[in-house]
């Protein structure tokens, strides 16, 4: 082998190392910095990158963590690579004190949530971003819980988590880190402070239930009230219909007999125009009617079969012929008149059922009978 292809050879050798050494991988949600003689140059994204050998190197060797488990423990955010992780992550502080607006002592509990959007700002813009989060939360918080008191406290974790989340946002654009939310899991007082609080919420709620208890008895009352007076309204309405519909009924009744009382004078009018005769017999009618009713009334009248009355008729027959026998004679007959009775009703029935009824009065002679007795 000349020495001409031992250098060629060597050269492609180093190139080859060379190249190897300017690509760089790197991993999804991690973001690589690049310094170029010492000086920041760029971030590397994830995927393929290519760098300079020799001139541009990763930056490593920096710490860069959050904490977790109420400030007791330590999560870093860089890998071994140099990596800078991109992902949501958790800064969740130790509990510390703070003093509300009526001097009660607060211990809250809280915890956000960030993601580093600006590794560089990261890395270069502060010495240590996890202490420097920290103590921004704590001073943002007292400040916010400084303005309120208890009371609005127990009710507003809301808002002070919003207010507290406002505040870090504008504070920590500088670092490169994106504040996503801030949330207050626990506010707690100190022991006496939370059993005046606990009696003061109790007397409150009890204030509340009688009120509320109030109010309801108040609605039930007066649904009550209402229910009655539209009762009543209902049945005078009811009542005022009724008492309509039969007046209404009882005009249309009156008209209708008056109507039908017009038509049958009309028609009796006409009637008697035509036949004078028949007023003679209605006149008959009516006081057969008046003799029939007064016979109804009556204790000494007695209805009798109409074919009883030619039976009488001949007995009439026969006693007027005694008499004018005995006149003649002078010796009065040894027959027996039936019976006197001031009125004899007749009433006529053919084969047991009741016919047209006629009275038939019988005057005998009270003295003639006497004296034949």
């Amino acid at each position: 082998m000349t020495p001409t292809l031992i250098f060629v050879g060597s050269l492609i050798f180093i190139s080859i190392v060379i190249a190897w050494m300017g690509v760089k991988r790197v991993e999804e949600g991690t973001v690589q910095l690049v310094e170029r003689f010492g000086r920041y140059h760029r971030a590397l994204l994830p995927g393929i990158n290519l760098i300079v050998p020799g001139v541009d190197r990763v930056k490593r060797g920096f710490s860069l963590y959050t904490i977790l488990d109420d400030g007791k423990l330590q999560q870093s955010l860089v890998n071994s690579r140099g990596g800078i992780s991109t992902k949501e992550e958790i800064l969740d502080p130790p509990e510390f004190d703070t003093i509300a607006a009526d001097n009660a002592v607060v211990h809250p509990d809280m915890i956000a949530y960030f993601r580093i959007i600006e590794p560089s700002k990261c890395v270069y813009g502060v010495s240590n971003l996890g202490e420097a989060m920290i103590k921004l939360l704590e001073t943002t918080l007292r400040q916010e819980v400084g303005k309120m008191d208890s009371d609005t406290l127990l009710v507003s974790r809301d808002v002070v988590g919003a207010r507290v989340q406002e505040s870090l946002e504008r504070a920590s654009e500088a670092w490169g880190v994106k504040i996503l939310r801030v949330e207050i899991q626990e506010i707690r007082f100190s022991k006496g402070v939370q059993e005046n609080l606990t009696k003061a919420r109790e007397a409150e709620l009890s204030r509340r239930a009688q009120v509320v208890t109030a109010k309801e008895g108040r609605d039930t009352e007066i649904l009550r009230a209402e229910g009655a007076k539209q009762a009543k309204i209902l049945l005078a309405q009811g009542d005022y219909e009724a008492a309509k519909l039969k007046a209404e009924a009882d005009y249309l009744m009156a008209s209708k007999r008056l109507q039908g009382e017009a038509v049958g004078t009309k028609a009796l009018s006409d009637a008697l125009a035509s036949r004078p005769e028949a007023l003679i017999a209605i006149k008959a009618l009516e006081a057969q009617a008046k003799v029939a009713e007064s016979l109804g009334k009556s204790n000494n009248a007695m209805f009798i079969p109409t074919e009883l009355v030619g039976l009488f008729g001949a007995l009439g027959a026969i006693r007027r012929s005694l008499e004018v026998f005995n006149s003649k004679l002078g010796d009065p007959p040894s027959v027996r008149s039936p019976n006197p009775t001031s009125a004899i009703g007749v009433e006529n029935r053919t084969d047991g059922r009741s016919s047209s009824s006629r009275v038939v009065e019988l005057e005998l002679d009270a003295e003639t009978t006497a004296s034949q007795d």
